[in-house]
């Protein structure tokens, strides 16, 4: 436990060459500051239902997002997760992943995307728009690693490619995710840390615009800071009966550029089949409280997994979030099984 807490003092230290500070101080004064913001939305019914209390929580093909760490606590070895979000402003949110995991490695691959959809142009003179479109789109792609150093105590991490385009300007960038998972031995409490999108600042790449007589137009783009966050969080499942449990989860959360919060999550499980979820994020004006459920299938060849959440966003109206969790199910093969063969 020493180790781990100097390692998260470390992590919490450590910064970038352009970036600064992985998690900047006093986060509030930084409001507006940085920029991707696509990358902090987040991923999984289960996850935004449980108020994004999910950083230890997450053992599911999600966890590529939350804590890359938690891929090798999936009941599957291998796990396909896909997940839709029917976002504000016609505006919709995709993401995939894949992950297989060893005894004691782990790796995956993911894919998020954002389409705006064509947006109609306008400027001064033509304020109903000038018959023409343009888009604003954003997407990444990422590689994970994961290892678990010891039954209880696993490490994982993410690189991946973030680009933006809007219109003809596109912002690329080459950002990572880090994250730990530790079991604490007593019913199934895990602590989780993560670290997620720290790496160079994000600048535009383009001729800026030709700005009106009188205004002297700039020969470069601004950069913005990378969205870093870090969040550092707890969960355990009580058992409430024979076919009743609760999954309860608390995370601190603490952004580059906004005010920290607390997020706490329930999951109260019905026969392992049904799940009803709530949660609740403090410090946030819009999109505090959520709310949700599950349904889970276990056959002899897999499991698979349905979830559904909805977030209130206040004056965006409400937020519909859908994922499928599905992992192959591999039966042990019966030691003796060659002998039967053999009397036949």
């Amino acid at each position: 436990m020493i180790r781990l807490l100097a390692l998260l003092a470390l992590l919490v230290r450590c910064g970038t060459a352009q970036a600064g500070d992985i998690l900047r101080l006093y986060g509030e004064e930084n409001v507006g500051t940085a920029g991707g913001q696509f990358l902090r939305i987040p991923v999984g019914a289960r996850g935004v239902a449980l108020g994004k209390a999910f950083v230890a929580a997450g053992t599911d093909g999600s966890a590529l997002f939350w804590n890359p760490a938690g891929i090798m606590r999936t009941p599957g070895r291998v796990n396909y997760f896909a997940s839709h979000v029917a976002y504000t402003a016609d505006i919709d949110i995709d993401y995939v992943s894949v992950h297989h995991r060893r005894q004691n490695f782990g790796f995956g691959l993911v894919m998020g995307m954002l389409r705006s959809g064509d947006i109609l142009r306008t400027d001064e003179y033509h304020q109903e728009g000038t018959g023409t479109y343009f888009n604003a789109n954003q997407f990444f792609l990422g590689g994970t690693l994961a290892r678990a150093m010891t039954d209880r105590f696993s490490i994982g991490g993410t690189v991946k490619y973030y680009q933006e385009n809007l219109d003809e300007y596109q912002m690329k960038s080459v950002l990572a995710d880090l994250g730990i998972l530790y079991i604490v031995g007593w019913k199934d409490m895990r602590i989780g840390f993560a670290v997620r999108n720290f790496g160079s600042d994000l600048k535009p790449s383009g001729t800026p615009p030709v700005l009106p007589d009188g205004y002297q137009a700039s020969a470069d783009f601004q950069s913005f800071p990378a969205p870093t966050v870090g969040s550092f969080g707890v969960a355990n499942t009580w058992t409430l009966g024979r076919d009743v449990d609760l999954m309860t989860s608390a995370d601190f959360n603490h952004p580059s550029d906004f005010k920290e919060s607390f997020r706490f999550g329930g999951e109260l499980g019905l026969r392992r089949m049904l799940f009803l979820r709530t949660g609740f994020e403090t410090s946030r004006q819009e999109g505090g409280f959520a709310a949700g459920f599950g349904l889970k299938l276990e056959r002899k060849q897999f499991r698979i997994r349905v979830d559904y959440a909805f977030s209130d966003m206040g004056s965006f109206g409400t937020i519909h979030y859908i994922s499928v969790d599905l992992s192959p199910l591999h039966q042990r093969k019966d030691p003796d099984a060659w002998r039967r063969r053999e009397r036949r």
